[in-house]
């Protein structure tokens, strides 16, 4: 049966008072007031950390052990909220790094799906079907050539760590030197300020750096 709003009943979270609501479903609901009034109450402490709950009850238990979980709500009863995902009330720090799914650990999800669900590839090309071995630290052994390999961990899907690209360490930015602008003059030696950056006041003895360094 379609129901088209929440029911919250008795909300009891830090500032709610036995509070209780109806929060329309399928709509864009803002929820205002005074400082102190609850609102990130209702909508942290109720209607997500029941949302988030029931995701993840939804989830294995060595999932939900990887995954960050809010506390079961101080509330009589919450009815029809849907399983939710949410942005975490804090300043957001500044990161080349730092992205929707990061911010809302979506992609803590999305790495041991693939982890564990996704098919493998042997060293030699060969396919081999998902296997709960990889979350046991399990080698695989392909059916076709014999071969053994670990599968891909959660870790190795992330972009930060063990799955960022080796060039530009999961920047989605390879930096490189360009030797035109870095170099203007080719006829000048380095004590003459070939390098244009070692032109500045206070390093233009870094020549004397590079001859020590040469002879060397």
């Amino acid at each position: 049966m379609y129901k088209d709003a929440i029911l919250v009943r008795g909300a009891k979270v830090h500032n709610l008072k036995n509070i209780d609501v109806d929060i329309p479903l399928g709509k864009i609901v803002a929820i205002s007031g005074v400082s102190g009034s609850g609102k990130s109450s209702l909508a942290l402490g109720v209607l997500y950390a029941e949302g988030s709950r029931r995701y993840l009850e939804a989830l294995s238990t060595y999932t939900r052990r990887r995954i960050t979980q809010a506390e079961k709500a101080n509330v009589e009863s919450v009815q029809f909220v849907p399983e939710a995902l949410a942005l975490h009330q804090r300043p957001n720090v500044p990161n080349i790094r730092s992205t929707f799914g990061t911010s809302t650990e979506l992609l803590n999800s999305l790495r041991l799906l693939y982890s564990r669900c996704g098919n493998y590839i042997c060293p030699n090309g060969h396919i081999l079907k998902p296997s709960l071995n990889v979350a046991r630290e399990i080698e695989l052994e392909c059916e076709e050539c014999g071969e053994k390999f670990y599968g891909l961990g959660a870790e190795e899907y992330a972009f930060n760590s063990d799955g960022a690209c080796p060039n530009c360490g999961g920047t989605g930015i390879e930096r490189v030197i360009d030797d035109s602008t870095l170099v203007s003059n080719e006829n000048k030696t380095l004590e003459e300020g070939a390098v244009e950056s070692w032109n500045m006041f206070g390093i233009s003895w870094m020549y004397h750096v590079a001859g020590a360094y040469y002879h060397k």
